[in-house]
């Protein structure tokens, strides 16, 4: 986990992870609480793209500047690398960070966007 790319392949995973839920409690509230939409696809994509650029940045700032996800992993290496149930997390971080856009989707699909 020492190694930059690690380091780098681990905030941007966390980063489309917290993105994908940011974008997913957007889109409920707009189409089913104000039931509105963005005026333009352009409008919407800039959004999104912000989100993730915003996301980003603020993940490399705790994780790479900060060294916070040093600090994680030493604190939980130990206990981790004695868990028999190892694969198991990783389903779970798998499922968190897929979650949020299969209900995107999910969502487009039984709640399409009125013309």
């Amino acid at each position: 986990m020492t190694s930059l790319s690690a380091r780098l392949q681990a905030m941007y995973i966390v980063s489309f992870s917290a993105g994908g839920w940011i974008l997913l409690i957007q889109a409920v509230f707009l189409r089913l609480v104000r039931r509105a939409w963005f005026s333009t696809p352009s409008l919407a994509m800039s959004f999104a793209v912000s989100v993730y650029v915003i996301t980003a940045m603020l993940f490399y700032y705790i994780f790479i500047i900060n060294s916070y996800d040093e600090k994680i992993c030493n604190q939980y290496e130990k206990s981790g690398n004695n868990d028999p149930n190892k694969r198991n997390g990783q389903f779970v971080s798998f499922f968190v960070a897929m979650v949020p856009y299969v209900l995107l989707l999910s969502l487009r699909v039984f709640f399409p966007r009125n013309h």
